[in-house]
């Protein structure tokens, strides 16, 4: 069965068409709400991550995404972490809380959202993502070997949506000498040192990285090195 679902999402070519054909799957296995949070590589931008949710009361959804709540999420945040699923109810007791994660929390109990699993999907350029399968009750929850298809299915819808929706950094051209540079900034190196490892002069180097942050529309390194690999343009 799991097989015939891979086949569907690789033929799949359209992302809305894709996320009913997930919820379809994660239904007919008992699963009543799915979120899944798409991070575009670009940490600093406006639209980060990306947040689509099926099963959530409309309320809940519209207060997690308004008052972006995904930036406190303890979930979320540590199922980047590691790479076994685990229960929403179990986060207390793997992470320790911060204050607003606290109140997270407790708004999230309030709202009836319930329990559930969370594992993270890797895609390429650090597009990694969150899926949350949530369900009824306790004895709802799959089984461990159900549990190892649900990741394979979404792994597979994940890098299908990143496939079907390409960075939009992906027409960034930087020439070799360019992404050389860039990729020792994202080393840490400075341009002083850049110089020294290339036998360039500084000012030369001073000039390539104006011209690339330019191109990738940033005015720091750190958000340079973030959106090279984001875009495929250096390897993390």
């Amino acid at each position: 069965m799991t097989h015939t679902a891979l086949e569907a999402i690789r033929a799949e070519t359209d992302t809305g068409a894709l996320w009913a054909l997930l919820l379809l799957y994660f239904h007919d296995r008992g699963i009543t709400k799915v979120s899944y949070h798409h991070f575009t590589g670009d940490v600093r931008a406006q639209d980060a991550v990306n947040v689509n949710a099926d099963g959530f009361s409309e309320e809940w959804v519209c207060h997690y995404i308004e008052q972006k709540l995904y930036t406190i999420d303890p979930i979320t945040e540590f199922a980047q972490s590691v790479t076994a699923p685990f229960r929403w109810s179990n986060i207390r007791n793997l992470v320790r809380l911060t204050v607003d994660q606290k109140r997270y929390l407790n708004d999230m109990r309030d709202a009836g959202v319930g329990d559930g699993l969370a594992f993270q999907v890797f895609g390429p350029g650090v597009r990694n993502g969150y899926v949350g399968l949530g369900v009824n009750a306790a004895g709802d929850f799959p089984s461990d070997a159900l549990v190892l298809d649900f990741q394979v299915v979404a792994q597979a819808g994940h890098i299908r949506y990143c496939e079907l929706n390409p960075t939009s950094f992906s027409g960034v051209d930087l020439s070799p000498r360019e992404r050389q540079i860039l990729r020792w900034i994202a080393r840490g190196k400075s341009n002083s040192s850049i110089a020294d490892i290339l036998l360039l002069s500084p000012h030369t180097v001073d000039t390539l990285v104006r011209r690339i942050f330019s191109k990738l529309g940033v005015t720091d390194r750190t958000t340079a090195a973030v959106k090279g690999i984001g875009a495929g343009l250096i390897l993390p």
